[in-house]
């Protein structure tokens, strides 16, 4: 029993994220006592920890976290419970590194943002998710779990430049204007980079609509882009894009970063995606071709 006590802090962490992950699997908003007992079950069971049937309904019982109905069904009172223990066995398992686990909780729909916010939180001062997600969107494409990887990493990118800048705006007590660095890029015959010659004046009015932040983004992106920064490239094209519905050359860009990435797969299924939307570009078709190429020299 006092080696129980002694961890019951750490197996009650250990089944809320199990419960959440549970519901999150099967779109059910609870997970009945009976899987609830299996499941701790077999944790003791692994640990080694002699338990009675009175121990585990008491551990159950124990928690403001959730409730439990007459059907002997659990849910959570605030979906926001869910959410947060869900990325918290995001993070644990991102940060372990054990691809075959991190695979098994990506091989689902894209999780929502209301967790991918926990998990940039838990995650924002130490960086510890990109490597094993880097590591997932340099291999081939692989159905759910590539989009994923790229949903996780992109939206994460996003909560914690926020993060930052309102940490910045909160010290500051100002907001300046982004920074735009102009480029000059010379196109070539073969993968080339898509840009606007026509630089963009950040300094004007304000607030920008959609399509000026767009250019800000894209912009950005070009220039990590340029400097061989394919990962912090991708959060400003995938931005640019989603402001502007019309701006492909930030796909088109992505598809450039996968290829460098070696994700030959990744980068075309992104631009046939341009196709899909722009049946007519050219950059897009010229990508697709050198893409194919580039396959079969690889095969």
């Amino acid at each position: 029993m006092k080696k129980i006590e002694s961890q019951r802090n750490k197996i009650k962490q250990l089944l809320l994220m199990e419960m959440s992950w549970q519901m999150w699997k099967t779109e059910k908003k609870y997970i009945s006592s009976q899987q609830v007992l299996t499941f701790l079950s077999k944790l003791f069971a692994a640990k080694k920890i002699p338990v009675s049937q009175q121990t585990l309904d008491q551990i159950i019982h124990d928690s403001s976290c959730y409730q439990i109905n007459q059907d002997g069904n659990i849910f959570f009172i605030d979906h926001y419970f869910m959410a947060y223990f869900l990325a918290r066995r995001l993070y644990l398992t991102l940060c372990k590194q054990k691809i075959k686990s991190i695979y098994r909780l990506f091989r689902t729909r894209l999780y929502e943002n209301n967790i991918l916010y926990y998990l940039a939180m838990l995650d924002q001062k130490s960086n510890r998710i990109n490597p094993p997600l880097q590591h997932i969107l340099q291999d081939d494409y692989m159905d759910k779990i590539t989009e994923n990887a790229l949903h996780i990493y992109y939206t994460t990118s996003q909560f914690k430049r926020n993060f930052q800048g309102n940490a910045v705006i909160e010290n500051n007590k100002k907001i300046k204007n982004p920074n735009v660095t102009q480029f000059n890029v010379t196109q070539n015959l073969d993968f080339s980079l898509e840009f606007n010659n026509n630089t963009f004046n950040a300094s004007g009015a304000s607030p920008y609509t959609d399509k000026e932040k767009a250019k800000i983004f894209f912009k950005q992106g070009l220039a990590l882009l340029k400097e061989n920064k394919y990962f912090e490239a991708m959060a400003p094209f995938f931005t640019a894009k989603s402001l502007d519905p019309d701006c492909f050359k930030a796909y088109n860009n992505l598809a450039i970063i996968f290829k460098n990435l070696g994700s030959v797969s990744i980068a075309k299924k992104i631009v046939q995606n341009v196709l899909l939307e722009e049946p007519d570009n050219n950059r897009a078709k010229d990508h697709l071709r050198i893409l194919n190429i580039f396959e079969r020299q690889l095969t």
